[in-house]
Protein backbone atom coordinates (compact mmCIF):
# COMPACT_ATOMS: atom_id res chain seq x y z
CA UNK A 1 0.00 0.00 0.00
CA UNK A 2 1.13 3.54 -0.68
CA UNK A 3 0.71 6.45 1.72
CA UNK A 4 -2.87 5.72 2.78
CA UNK A 5 -4.83 7.46 5.49
CA UNK A 6 -6.74 4.81 7.47
CA UNK A 7 -8.48 7.28 9.79
CA UNK A 8 -11.72 6.97 7.82
CA UNK A 9 -14.00 3.96 7.57
CA UNK A 10 -16.63 4.87 4.97
CA UNK A 11 -16.85 5.61 1.24
CA UNK A 12 -17.92 9.22 1.76
CA UNK A 13 -14.83 10.12 3.78
CA UNK A 14 -12.66 8.23 1.29
CA UNK A 15 -13.86 10.35 -1.63
CA UNK A 16 -13.67 13.64 0.27
CA UNK A 17 -10.23 12.95 1.75
CA UNK A 18 -8.75 11.90 -1.56
CA UNK A 19 -10.22 14.94 -3.37
CA UNK A 20 -8.41 17.24 -0.95
CA UNK A 21 -5.17 15.31 -1.36
CA UNK A 22 -5.21 14.78 -5.14
CA UNK A 23 -7.51 17.52 -6.55
CA UNK A 24 -7.13 17.57 -10.36
CA UNK A 25 -5.21 14.30 -10.63
CA UNK A 26 -7.04 11.65 -12.66
CA UNK A 27 -8.94 9.17 -10.52
CA UNK A 28 -11.12 7.19 -12.94
CA UNK A 29 -10.57 6.84 -16.69
CA UNK A 30 -13.34 5.63 -19.00
CA UNK A 31 -13.11 5.45 -22.82
CA UNK A 32 -15.38 8.48 -23.27
CA UNK A 33 -14.43 10.58 -20.22
CA UNK A 34 -12.14 10.76 -17.21
CA UNK A 35 -12.90 12.02 -13.71
CA UNK A 36 -10.35 13.74 -11.51
CA UNK A 37 -10.46 13.16 -7.76
CA UNK A 38 -12.08 16.58 -7.33
CA UNK A 39 -14.61 15.95 -10.14
CA UNK A 40 -15.54 12.64 -8.54
CA UNK A 41 -16.16 14.37 -5.21
CA UNK A 42 -18.09 17.34 -6.62
CA UNK A 43 -20.01 15.23 -9.14
CA UNK A 44 -21.11 12.73 -6.50
CA UNK A 45 -22.12 15.67 -4.28
CA UNK A 46 -24.45 16.85 -7.04
CA UNK A 47 -25.91 13.38 -7.51
CA UNK A 48 -26.39 13.06 -3.73
CA UNK A 49 -28.24 16.40 -3.73
CA UNK A 50 -30.36 15.34 -6.70
CA UNK A 51 -31.31 12.05 -5.06
CA UNK A 52 -32.21 13.76 -1.80
CA UNK A 53 -34.20 16.42 -3.69
CA UNK A 54 -36.13 13.63 -5.44
CA UNK A 55 -37.10 12.07 -2.13
CA UNK A 56 -34.44 9.36 -1.78
CA UNK A 57 -33.77 9.04 1.95
CA UNK A 58 -31.08 7.31 4.06
CA UNK A 59 -31.56 3.55 3.86
CA UNK A 60 -33.39 3.70 0.51
CA UNK A 61 -32.07 1.45 -2.24
CA UNK A 62 -30.83 3.00 -5.48
CA UNK A 63 -30.55 0.39 -8.23
CA UNK A 64 -28.43 0.72 -11.36
CA UNK A 65 -28.58 -0.97 -14.75
CA UNK A 66 -25.37 0.50 -16.13
CA UNK A 67 -22.40 -0.59 -18.15
CA UNK A 68 -18.96 0.73 -17.15
CA UNK A 69 -19.32 4.50 -17.43
CA UNK A 70 -18.61 7.64 -15.35
CA UNK A 71 -22.22 7.77 -14.14
CA UNK A 72 -21.71 4.51 -12.24
CA UNK A 73 -19.20 5.83 -9.66
CA UNK A 74 -21.05 9.16 -9.49
CA UNK A 75 -24.22 7.26 -8.55
CA UNK A 76 -22.37 4.85 -6.24
CA UNK A 77 -20.68 7.54 -4.18
CA UNK A 78 -23.62 9.95 -4.54
CA UNK A 79 -25.93 7.35 -3.01
CA UNK A 80 -23.41 6.79 -0.19
CA UNK A 81 -23.28 10.53 0.55
CA UNK A 82 -27.04 10.53 1.02
CA UNK A 83 -27.02 7.42 3.18
CA UNK A 84 -28.70 5.39 0.44
CA UNK A 85 -27.69 1.86 -0.54
CA UNK A 86 -26.48 0.99 -4.04
CA UNK A 87 -28.00 -2.06 -5.77
CA UNK A 88 -25.92 -2.60 -8.92
CA UNK A 89 -27.80 -5.03 -11.15
CA UNK A 90 -26.26 -7.28 -13.76
CA UNK A 91 -26.80 -5.70 -17.18
CA UNK A 92 -27.61 -9.13 -18.59
CA UNK A 93 -30.73 -9.53 -16.44
CA UNK A 94 -34.15 -9.61 -18.01
CA UNK A 95 -37.64 -10.88 -17.33
CA UNK A 96 -38.43 -12.58 -14.05
CA UNK A 97 -34.91 -12.35 -12.65
CA UNK A 98 -34.67 -8.61 -13.26
CA UNK A 99 -38.05 -8.07 -11.68
CA UNK A 100 -37.16 -10.33 -8.75
CA UNK A 101 -33.97 -8.41 -7.86
CA UNK A 102 -35.71 -5.03 -8.12
CA UNK A 103 -38.56 -6.24 -5.89
CA UNK A 104 -36.39 -8.18 -3.45
CA UNK A 105 -34.00 -5.25 -2.96
CA UNK A 106 -37.00 -2.91 -2.48
CA UNK A 107 -35.36 -0.45 -4.86
CA UNK A 108 -36.76 3.07 -4.55
CA UNK A 109 -34.95 4.48 -7.59
CA UNK A 110 -33.13 3.33 -10.71
CA UNK A 111 -30.38 4.77 -12.91
CA UNK A 112 -30.64 3.18 -16.35
CA UNK A 113 -28.61 2.94 -19.54
CA UNK A 114 -31.03 3.58 -22.45
CA UNK A 115 -29.72 0.49 -24.24
CA UNK A 116 -31.37 -1.55 -21.47
CA UNK A 117 -34.66 0.32 -21.49
CA UNK A 118 -36.51 -2.42 -23.38
CA UNK A 119 -35.58 -5.04 -20.77
CA UNK A 120 -36.71 -2.72 -17.96
CA UNK A 121 -39.92 -1.54 -19.65
CA UNK A 122 -40.95 -5.16 -20.16
CA UNK A 123 -41.13 -5.79 -16.40
CA UNK A 124 -41.71 -2.36 -14.86
CA UNK A 125 -45.51 -2.62 -14.68
CA UNK A 126 -46.61 -2.93 -11.05
CA UNK A 127 -43.19 -2.11 -9.62
CA UNK A 128 -43.13 0.48 -6.84
CA UNK A 129 -40.40 2.36 -8.66
CA UNK A 130 -41.41 5.83 -9.80
CA UNK A 131 -37.98 7.51 -9.82
CA UNK A 132 -36.00 6.51 -12.91
CA UNK A 133 -33.11 8.45 -14.41
CA UNK A 134 -31.80 7.52 -17.85
CA UNK A 135 -28.41 8.34 -19.31
CA UNK A 136 -28.53 10.65 -22.31
CA UNK A 137 -31.77 12.50 -22.96
CA UNK A 138 -33.91 10.13 -20.87
CA UNK A 139 -36.63 10.31 -23.49
CA UNK A 140 -37.47 8.20 -26.51
CA UNK A 141 -38.42 4.58 -26.39
CA UNK A 142 -40.14 4.36 -23.02
CA UNK A 143 -43.57 2.78 -22.80
CA UNK A 144 -44.38 5.32 -20.08
CA UNK A 145 -43.57 8.70 -21.68
CA UNK A 146 -42.70 11.46 -19.27
CA UNK A 147 -42.14 9.09 -16.33
CA UNK A 148 -38.37 9.11 -16.58
CA UNK A 149 -35.83 11.91 -16.31
CA UNK A 150 -32.40 12.35 -17.87
CA UNK A 151 -29.45 11.66 -15.57
CA UNK A 152 -28.36 15.27 -15.87
CA UNK A 153 -31.50 16.23 -13.90
CA UNK A 154 -29.82 14.64 -10.89
CA UNK A 155 -26.67 16.65 -11.49
CA UNK A 156 -28.52 19.95 -11.95
CA UNK A 157 -30.39 19.91 -8.64
CA UNK A 158 -30.08 23.17 -6.70
CA UNK A 159 -30.43 21.38 -3.36
CA UNK A 160 -27.49 21.37 -0.96
CA UNK A 161 -25.68 18.03 -0.79
CA UNK A 162 -26.19 15.95 2.36
CA UNK A 163 -23.49 16.32 5.01
CA UNK A 164 -24.00 13.12 7.02
CA UNK A 165 -21.09 10.66 7.29
CA UNK A 166 -22.00 6.95 7.38
CA UNK A 167 -20.84 4.66 10.16
CA UNK A 168 -18.50 1.77 9.27
CA UNK A 169 -21.30 -0.73 9.82
CA UNK A 170 -23.87 1.07 7.68
CA UNK A 171 -24.86 -0.79 4.50
CA UNK A 172 -23.24 0.69 1.39
CA UNK A 173 -24.51 -1.78 -1.21
CA UNK A 174 -26.53 -4.92 -1.83
CA UNK A 175 -24.70 -7.17 -4.28
CA UNK A 176 -26.67 -10.10 -5.67
CA UNK A 177 -24.99 -13.48 -5.77
CA UNK A 178 -26.56 -16.65 -7.13
CA UNK A 179 -28.08 -19.19 -4.79
CA UNK A 180 -27.98 -22.93 -5.35
CA UNK A 181 -31.46 -24.06 -4.38
CA UNK A 182 -33.39 -20.80 -4.64
CA UNK A 183 -33.41 -17.30 -6.05
CA UNK A 184 -30.32 -15.04 -5.93
CA UNK A 185 -29.35 -13.63 -2.54
CA UNK A 186 -28.47 -9.99 -1.90
CA UNK A 187 -25.28 -9.73 0.16
CA UNK A 188 -25.37 -6.56 2.29
CA UNK A 189 -21.97 -4.87 2.10
CA UNK A 190 -21.02 -2.40 4.86
CA UNK A 191 -18.76 0.59 4.24
CA UNK A 192 -15.93 -0.89 6.30
CA UNK A 193 -15.84 -4.09 4.24
CA UNK A 194 -15.30 -2.16 1.02
CA UNK A 195 -12.33 -0.25 2.46
CA UNK A 196 -10.77 -3.18 4.32
CA UNK A 197 -10.64 -5.27 1.16
CA UNK A 198 -9.14 -2.45 -0.91
CA UNK A 199 -6.44 -1.76 1.67
CA UNK A 200 -5.47 -5.41 1.89
CA UNK A 201 -5.35 -5.84 -1.89
CA UNK A 202 -3.10 -2.81 -2.10
CA UNK A 203 -0.63 -4.36 0.32
CA UNK A 204 -0.08 -7.37 -1.95
CA UNK A 205 -0.33 -5.84 -5.41
CA UNK A 206 3.16 -4.38 -5.97
CA UNK A 207 1.80 -0.85 -6.36
CA UNK A 208 3.92 2.18 -7.25
CA UNK A 209 3.08 5.92 -7.30
CA UNK A 210 2.40 5.80 -11.06
CA UNK A 211 0.40 2.54 -11.12
CA UNK A 212 -2.71 2.36 -13.32
CA UNK A 213 -5.22 -0.37 -12.48
CA UNK A 214 -7.17 -1.53 -15.54
CA UNK A 215 -10.20 -3.79 -15.84
CA UNK A 216 -12.73 -4.83 -18.45
CA UNK A 217 -14.88 -6.51 -15.80
CA UNK A 218 -18.26 -4.91 -15.00
CA UNK A 219 -18.65 -2.42 -12.18
CA UNK A 220 -21.79 -4.20 -10.98
CA UNK A 221 -19.47 -6.96 -9.67
CA UNK A 222 -17.39 -6.69 -6.51
CA UNK A 223 -14.19 -7.42 -8.49
CA UNK A 224 -14.17 -4.17 -10.46
CA UNK A 225 -15.47 -2.26 -7.44
CA UNK A 226 -12.92 -3.47 -4.92
CA UNK A 227 -9.88 -4.69 -6.83
CA UNK A 228 -9.77 -1.80 -9.30
CA UNK A 229 -11.85 1.23 -8.23
CA UNK A 230 -11.39 1.29 -4.48
CA UNK A 231 -7.82 -0.05 -4.48
CA UNK A 232 -6.86 2.76 -6.86
CA UNK A 233 -8.66 5.47 -4.86
CA UNK A 234 -7.33 4.20 -1.56
CA UNK A 235 -3.78 4.41 -2.90
CA UNK A 236 -4.09 7.73 -4.82
CA UNK A 237 -3.80 5.99 -8.20
CA UNK A 238 -5.71 5.78 -11.49
CA UNK A 239 -8.42 3.20 -12.20
CA UNK A 240 -9.12 2.63 -15.92
CA UNK A 241 -12.05 0.77 -17.46
CA UNK A 242 -13.26 -0.75 -20.69
CA UNK A 243 -16.98 -1.30 -21.21
CA UNK A 244 -16.50 -5.00 -21.86
CA UNK A 245 -13.78 -7.58 -22.34
CA UNK A 246 -12.60 -8.17 -25.90
CA UNK A 247 -9.68 -10.59 -26.14
CA UNK A 248 -8.56 -9.42 -29.59
CA UNK A 249 -7.84 -5.89 -28.32
CA UNK A 250 -7.30 -6.36 -24.60
CA UNK A 251 -3.57 -5.67 -24.51
CA UNK A 252 -3.95 -2.73 -26.90
CA UNK A 253 -6.60 -1.26 -24.58
CA UNK A 254 -4.34 -1.81 -21.59
CA UNK A 255 -1.46 -0.10 -23.41
CA UNK A 256 -3.66 2.85 -24.42
CA UNK A 257 -4.46 3.71 -20.80
CA UNK A 258 -0.94 3.01 -19.56
CA UNK A 259 -2.06 0.08 -17.41
CA UNK A 260 0.42 -1.46 -15.00
CA UNK A 261 -2.05 -3.87 -13.34
CA UNK A 262 -4.90 -5.85 -14.88
CA UNK A 263 -7.60 -8.03 -13.34
CA UNK A 264 -8.45 -11.34 -15.07
CA UNK A 265 -10.78 -14.28 -14.49
CA UNK A 266 -10.08 -17.81 -15.67
CA UNK A 267 -12.12 -17.57 -18.88
CA UNK A 268 -10.30 -14.34 -19.78
CA UNK A 269 -6.92 -15.94 -19.10
CA UNK A 270 -7.69 -18.90 -21.33
CA UNK A 271 -9.20 -16.83 -24.15
CA UNK A 272 -6.22 -14.45 -24.13
CA UNK A 273 -3.78 -17.34 -24.22
CA UNK A 274 -5.61 -19.01 -27.12
CA UNK A 275 -5.46 -15.86 -29.25
CA UNK A 276 -2.96 -15.99 -32.14
CA UNK A 277 0.40 -14.66 -31.04
CA UNK A 278 0.92 -11.07 -32.12
CA UNK A 279 3.53 -8.33 -31.61
CA UNK A 280 1.25 -6.48 -29.18
CA UNK A 281 1.41 -9.39 -26.71
CA UNK A 282 4.18 -7.49 -24.92
CA UNK A 283 3.61 -3.97 -26.28
CA UNK A 284 2.21 -2.71 -23.02
CA UNK A 285 3.34 -1.57 -19.59
CA UNK A 286 1.43 -4.20 -17.59
CA UNK A 287 3.64 -5.83 -15.00
CA UNK A 288 1.08 -7.55 -12.75
CA UNK A 289 -1.98 -9.65 -13.56
CA UNK A 290 -4.29 -10.20 -10.60
CA UNK A 291 -5.98 -13.45 -11.54
CA UNK A 292 -8.61 -15.86 -10.29
CA UNK A 293 -8.38 -19.27 -11.92
CA UNK A 294 -4.90 -19.45 -13.45
CA UNK A 295 -4.12 -23.16 -13.59
CA UNK A 296 -0.75 -24.63 -12.77
CA UNK A 297 -0.40 -25.67 -16.42
CA UNK A 298 -1.00 -22.29 -18.07
CA UNK A 299 0.47 -20.03 -15.38
CA UNK A 300 4.21 -19.95 -16.31
CA UNK A 301 3.52 -19.96 -20.05
CA UNK A 302 1.11 -17.03 -19.71
CA UNK A 303 3.71 -15.05 -17.77
CA UNK A 304 6.40 -15.70 -20.39
CA UNK A 305 4.21 -14.85 -23.35
CA UNK A 306 2.70 -11.61 -22.03
CA UNK A 307 5.56 -10.44 -19.82
CA UNK A 308 3.53 -10.17 -16.61
CA UNK A 309 3.69 -11.61 -13.11
CA UNK A 310 0.58 -13.49 -12.04
CA UNK A 311 -0.67 -12.86 -8.51
CA UNK A 312 -3.32 -15.54 -8.10
CA UNK A 313 -6.11 -15.00 -5.56
CA UNK A 314 -9.44 -16.28 -4.29
CA UNK A 315 -12.50 -14.40 -3.15
CA UNK A 316 -16.24 -14.04 -3.27
CA UNK A 317 -18.78 -11.29 -2.75
CA UNK A 318 -19.58 -12.17 0.85
CA UNK A 319 -16.04 -12.28 2.24
CA UNK A 320 -14.15 -9.90 -0.01
CA UNK A 321 -13.50 -10.17 -3.70
CA UNK A 322 -10.03 -11.07 -2.44
CA UNK A 323 -9.86 -13.27 0.64
CA UNK A 324 -6.73 -15.29 -0.14
CA UNK A 325 -3.87 -13.98 -2.29
CA UNK A 326 -0.30 -14.85 -3.14
CA UNK A 327 2.24 -12.55 -1.49
CA UNK A 328 4.15 -10.81 -4.32
CA UNK A 329 7.57 -11.91 -3.04
CA UNK A 330 6.59 -15.49 -2.30
CA UNK A 331 4.27 -16.68 -5.07
CA UNK A 332 3.54 -20.40 -5.34
CA UNK A 333 2.39 -21.52 -8.78
CA UNK A 334 -0.94 -23.32 -8.54
CA UNK A 335 -1.88 -21.78 -5.20
CA UNK A 336 -4.54 -19.15 -4.49
CA UNK A 337 -2.30 -17.83 -1.75
CA UNK A 338 -2.59 -17.18 1.95
CA UNK A 339 -5.31 -15.35 3.92
CA UNK A 340 -5.28 -11.57 3.92
CA UNK A 341 -4.82 -9.95 7.32
CA UNK A 342 -8.51 -9.27 7.93
CA UNK A 343 -9.61 -12.89 7.64
CA UNK A 344 -9.02 -16.24 9.32
CA UNK A 345 -9.38 -19.37 7.16
CA UNK A 346 -9.73 -23.11 7.83
CA UNK A 347 -10.28 -26.29 5.83
CA UNK A 348 -13.01 -28.46 7.39
CA UNK A 349 -14.94 -31.68 6.80
CA UNK A 350 -18.72 -31.99 6.48
CA UNK A 351 -19.07 -31.63 10.27
CA UNK A 352 -16.91 -28.49 10.41
CA UNK A 353 -13.95 -30.29 11.95
CA UNK A 354 -10.53 -29.12 10.70
CA UNK A 355 -8.81 -31.57 8.37
CA UNK A 356 -5.03 -32.16 8.16
CA UNK A 357 -2.89 -30.27 5.67
CA UNK A 358 -3.09 -31.81 2.21
CA UNK A 359 -6.60 -33.21 2.77
CA UNK A 360 -9.48 -31.82 0.77
CA UNK A 361 -12.18 -30.00 2.69
CA UNK A 362 -14.46 -26.98 2.53
CA UNK A 363 -12.95 -23.52 2.92
CA UNK A 364 -14.52 -21.60 5.81
CA UNK A 365 -13.56 -18.07 6.82
CA UNK A 366 -14.36 -15.47 9.47
CA UNK A 367 -13.28 -11.85 10.00
CA UNK A 368 -10.54 -10.72 12.35
CA UNK A 369 -11.90 -7.17 12.46
CA UNK A 370 -15.48 -5.86 12.73
CA UNK A 371 -17.57 -5.28 9.59
CA UNK A 372 -14.86 -6.52 7.20
CA UNK A 373 -17.23 -9.08 5.63
CA UNK A 374 -20.84 -8.90 4.48
CA UNK A 375 -23.51 -8.22 7.11
CA UNK A 376 -26.23 -10.65 6.03
CA UNK A 377 -28.32 -11.78 3.08
CA UNK A 378 -31.02 -9.16 2.51
CA UNK A 379 -34.41 -10.43 3.77
CA UNK A 380 -33.04 -13.98 4.06
CA UNK A 381 -32.26 -14.65 7.75
CA UNK A 382 -32.38 -18.45 7.44
CA UNK A 383 -29.85 -18.49 4.60
CA UNK A 384 -27.64 -16.10 6.57
CA UNK A 385 -27.64 -18.38 9.61
CA UNK A 386 -26.97 -21.44 7.46
CA UNK A 387 -24.02 -19.79 5.72
CA UNK A 388 -22.57 -18.75 9.12
CA UNK A 389 -23.15 -22.03 10.96
CA UNK A 390 -20.72 -22.68 13.80
CA UNK A 391 -19.58 -19.04 13.52
CA UNK A 392 -17.70 -19.58 10.23
CA UNK A 393 -18.81 -18.44 6.79
CA UNK A 394 -19.02 -21.50 4.53
CA UNK A 395 -17.77 -20.75 1.02
CA UNK A 396 -19.04 -23.94 -0.59
CA UNK A 397 -15.64 -24.50 -2.21
CA UNK A 398 -13.27 -27.43 -1.73
CA UNK A 399 -9.62 -26.57 -1.11
CA UNK A 400 -6.46 -28.03 0.38
CA UNK A 401 -3.81 -26.28 2.46
CA UNK A 402 -0.10 -27.04 2.60
CA UNK A 403 2.13 -27.01 5.66
CA UNK A 404 3.18 -23.40 4.98
CA UNK A 405 -0.39 -22.09 4.99
CA UNK A 406 -0.89 -21.78 1.21
CA UNK A 407 -4.33 -22.77 -0.09
CA UNK A 408 -5.12 -24.63 -3.33
CA UNK A 409 -8.53 -24.54 -5.00
CA UNK A 410 -9.95 -28.00 -5.83
CA UNK A 411 -13.61 -27.76 -6.83
CA UNK A 412 -16.99 -26.30 -5.94
CA UNK A 413 -19.07 -28.00 -3.33
CA UNK A 414 -22.17 -26.00 -4.14
CA UNK A 415 -24.33 -26.52 -7.19
CA UNK A 416 -23.59 -22.99 -8.42
CA UNK A 417 -22.25 -22.89 -11.99
CA UNK A 418 -19.37 -20.59 -12.86
CA UNK A 419 -19.53 -19.47 -16.50
CA UNK A 420 -17.24 -16.80 -17.98
CA UNK A 421 -16.93 -14.96 -14.67
CA UNK A 422 -20.65 -15.19 -13.83
CA UNK A 423 -22.06 -17.28 -10.98
CA UNK A 424 -25.46 -18.71 -11.85
CA UNK A 425 -27.83 -21.01 -10.05
CA UNK A 426 -29.28 -24.08 -11.79
CA UNK A 427 -32.57 -23.15 -10.10
CA UNK A 428 -32.91 -20.01 -12.24
CA UNK A 429 -32.45 -21.88 -15.53
CA UNK A 430 -34.62 -24.81 -14.45
CA UNK A 431 -37.41 -22.45 -13.37
CA UNK A 432 -37.61 -21.08 -16.92
CA UNK A 433 -37.28 -24.41 -18.74
CA UNK A 434 -39.98 -25.95 -16.57
CA UNK A 435 -42.52 -23.33 -17.70
CA UNK A 436 -42.34 -24.59 -21.29
CA UNK A 437 -45.55 -26.55 -21.95
CA UNK A 438 -43.64 -29.55 -23.34
CA UNK A 439 -41.21 -29.87 -20.42
CA UNK A 440 -42.03 -32.10 -17.47
CA UNK A 441 -38.75 -31.64 -15.58
CA UNK A 442 -35.27 -30.25 -16.14
CA UNK A 443 -31.98 -30.56 -14.32
CA UNK A 444 -29.21 -28.08 -15.06
CA UNK A 445 -25.54 -28.70 -14.30
CA UNK A 446 -22.18 -27.21 -15.10
CA UNK A 447 -19.88 -29.16 -17.40
CA UNK A 448 -16.20 -28.42 -18.07
CA UNK A 449 -15.61 -25.75 -20.71
CA UNK A 450 -12.56 -25.68 -23.00
CA UNK A 451 -12.22 -22.00 -22.00
CA UNK A 452 -12.04 -22.89 -18.31
CA UNK A 453 -14.76 -22.77 -15.69
CA UNK A 454 -17.99 -24.32 -16.97
CA UNK A 455 -20.65 -24.39 -19.67
CA UNK A 456 -24.35 -24.78 -18.85
CA UNK A 457 -26.00 -28.08 -19.72
CA UNK A 458 -29.70 -28.85 -19.33
CA UNK A 459 -31.11 -32.35 -19.06
CA UNK A 460 -34.74 -32.30 -20.10
CA UNK A 461 -37.53 -34.79 -19.47
CA UNK A 462 -40.57 -34.11 -21.69
CA UNK A 463 -44.21 -34.55 -20.77
CA UNK A 464 -45.86 -37.74 -22.05
CA UNK A 465 -46.83 -37.38 -25.70
CA UNK A 466 -45.12 -33.95 -25.90
CA UNK A 467 -42.57 -33.06 -28.53
CA UNK A 468 -40.17 -30.14 -28.82
CA UNK A 469 -36.79 -29.59 -30.42
CA UNK A 470 -33.65 -28.35 -28.70
CA UNK A 471 -33.56 -25.19 -30.85
CA UNK A 472 -36.98 -24.12 -29.62
CA UNK A 473 -35.88 -24.60 -26.01
CA UNK A 474 -32.67 -22.63 -26.59
CA UNK A 475 -34.67 -19.72 -28.00
CA UNK A 476 -37.26 -20.03 -25.25
CA UNK A 477 -34.50 -19.61 -22.66
CA UNK A 478 -32.87 -16.74 -24.56
CA UNK A 479 -36.16 -14.80 -24.49
CA UNK A 480 -36.44 -15.15 -20.72
CA UNK A 481 -32.95 -15.41 -19.28
CA UNK A 482 -29.75 -13.36 -19.29
CA UNK A 483 -27.57 -14.41 -22.22
CA UNK A 484 -24.99 -16.05 -19.93
CA UNK A 485 -27.60 -18.39 -18.42
CA UNK A 486 -28.84 -19.85 -21.71
CA UNK A 487 -27.69 -23.49 -21.81
CA UNK A 488 -25.04 -24.38 -24.33
CA UNK A 489 -26.09 -28.04 -24.30
CA UNK A 490 -29.46 -29.77 -24.07
CA UNK A 491 -29.84 -33.52 -23.68
CA UNK A 492 -33.23 -35.21 -23.56
CA UNK A 493 -33.78 -37.94 -20.95
CA UNK A 494 -36.36 -40.66 -20.51
CA UNK A 495 -35.77 -40.71 -16.74
CA UNK A 496 -34.08 -38.40 -14.23
CA UNK A 497 -31.87 -40.23 -11.69
CA UNK A 498 -33.21 -39.50 -8.18
CA UNK A 499 -32.24 -40.11 -4.57
CA UNK A 500 -34.56 -41.92 -2.16
CA UNK A 501 -36.10 -38.57 -1.19
CA UNK A 502 -36.60 -37.69 -4.88
CA UNK A 503 -33.80 -35.17 -5.31
CA UNK A 504 -32.10 -35.18 -8.70
CA UNK A 505 -28.66 -36.81 -8.55
CA UNK A 506 -26.74 -34.02 -10.21
CA UNK A 507 -23.39 -35.66 -9.65
CA UNK A 508 -24.45 -38.63 -11.81
CA UNK A 509 -25.60 -36.31 -14.59
CA UNK A 510 -22.33 -34.37 -14.46
CA UNK A 511 -20.42 -37.63 -14.94
CA UNK A 512 -22.70 -38.87 -17.71
CA UNK A 513 -21.05 -39.23 -21.14
CA UNK A 514 -22.12 -36.57 -23.64
CA UNK A 515 -24.54 -38.91 -25.41
CA UNK A 516 -27.02 -37.26 -27.76
CA UNK A 517 -26.63 -33.74 -26.43
CA UNK A 518 -27.33 -30.81 -28.76
CA UNK A 519 -24.72 -28.04 -28.84
CA UNK A 520 -26.32 -24.71 -29.73
CA UNK A 521 -22.99 -23.14 -30.68
CA UNK A 522 -22.46 -25.93 -33.20
CA UNK A 523 -25.93 -24.99 -34.53
CA UNK A 524 -24.78 -21.39 -34.94
CA UNK A 525 -26.99 -20.09 -32.11
CA UNK A 526 -25.07 -17.35 -30.27
CA UNK A 527 -26.87 -15.08 -27.83
CA UNK A 528 -25.15 -11.79 -27.01
CA UNK A 529 -25.48 -9.26 -24.20
CA UNK A 530 -27.92 -6.40 -24.77
CA UNK A 531 -26.77 -2.85 -25.44
CA UNK A 532 -24.09 -3.30 -28.08
CA UNK A 533 -25.02 -0.06 -29.83
CA UNK A 534 -23.13 3.20 -29.38
CA UNK A 535 -23.72 4.76 -25.97
CA UNK A 536 -25.76 7.96 -26.23
CA UNK A 537 -24.13 11.14 -24.98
Amino acid sequence: MLDSDESYHDLVSLVRTKAIRNRDRTALRFPERSLSYEELDRGSDRVAAGLRDAGVRPGDRVATLLFNCPEFPLTWFGAAKGGAILVPLNTGLKGTLLRYELEDSQAAALVLDPRLRAEFDEIRGGLDLSRVWVLGDGGGGSTTPGADLPFRALEESRAAPPTEVPDPWDPAAILYTSGTTGPPKGAIIPHEKYLTTAREIGLRSRLAPDSVLFTALPLFHCNAQEMTTLTALENDLVAAFDERFQASRFWESAARVGATHVSLLISMINVLYKQPERPTDRSHSVGVALTAGATREIWPAFERRFGVQILELYGMTECGCTTLMNPPGAVRVGSVGTPLAFVEALVVDDHDRPVPDGVRGELVVRPRSPFSMFLAYHRKPEQTVEAWRNLWFHTGDYVTRDADGYFYFVDRKKDVIRRRGENLAPYDVESVLNTHPAVFESVVVGVPSPLGEEDVKAFVLLRPEASVGAEELFRYCADRLPFFMVPRFIEFLTEVPKTANQKAQRYLLRRRPAGDQVDREAMGLHFRPPGRAERPG
